[in-house]
């Protein structure tokens, strides 16, 4: 983790604490204000009349938006929560050998020439598209590697590279990616050696919902997500304080 990250996580923790602090101060403030109104009797028509229908009738639309807003809730916070394990790891979790990628750039989405799809006989069936989440299978030292197969491995800085593998030679494997106009080896001047080498792609993916998860993984999109989960349960615990208030002075009305 470099200086400019660092710098980047502390600025964003400061100015987080500096919103949801005033954010905080303003829900009190009106909490306060609304309940020397009450118990000014400012809302006793509205109060009476909101407690007298949910006498009457249960208020299943209440209850809906409750199941709603807490499903939503999770969702986020599951968002969120993977965001920041994928952040602070670096790294793939795997299970049973494999793992589920998302796709960040549009390299394999498609033949760049007629000349590379007639090559692969235009078999589209390993392409995928930036945003979509692929399964990949751990590959180990004992498998057998298949020119026009798709596979994943590391380069230079660790990043997972999930391209064609073109060539298979003596000295290292030539990968490329079918949207783009060079191999990546005339693009690195370095081949891909065996031990690079980590993932097979299975032919598995689930198309575009990946962009949620890139979106979680940037340092914008986790301050997002947080300001909206903070949003939606202040607003929920300053609901819940107007009700016990509403409920408190119902009970001096009846």
């Amino acid at each position: 983790m470099n200086s400019i990250t660092i710098i980047t996580i502390v600025v964003v923790a400061i100015l987080t604490v500096i919103i949801f602090g005033l954010t905080w101060l303003a829900y009190s403030s009106c909490i306060k204000a609304y309940r020397l109104e009450v118990n000014q009797g400012k809302h006793d028509e509205d109060i009476y009349k909101e407690y007298k229908s949910k006498k009457k009738k249960k208020n299943k639309l209440a209850l809906f938006s409750l199941i709603c807003s807490y499903t939503l809730l999770t969702a986020l916070l599951s968002l969120f929560t993977l965001g920041i394990v994928y952040k602070a790891r670096g790294e793939n979790l795997e299970l049973n050998n494999q793992t589920v990628l998302v796709i960040k750039s549009g390299s394999m989405s498609a033949f760049y020439d007629e000349e590379i799809a007639s090559y692969y006989n235009n078999d589209t069936s390993l392409q995928f598209d930036v945003g979509d989440i692929c399964v990949f299978s751990r590959v180990s030292s004992e498998d057998e590697l298949v020119e026009g197969e798709v596979y994943g491995y590391k380069d230079k800085n660790n990043n997972i590279i999930t391209h064609r593998l073109k060539s298979i030679l003596d000295n290292g494997y030539e990968f490329r990616g079918d949207n783009n106009p060079i191999s990546d080896y005339e693009y690195t001047k370095k081949l891909v050696q065996r031990e690079d080498i980590i993932y097979h792609y299975t032919a598995k993916k689930v198309p575009a919902i990946g962009s949620f998860i890139l979106f979680a993984q940037s340092y914008f999109g986790l301050w997002s997500l947080l300001g909206i989960i903070g949003v939606s349960v202040s607003a929920e615990v300053v609901y819940y304080k107007i009700e016990k208030i509403n409920k408190e002075r119902s009970k001096k009305l009846w």
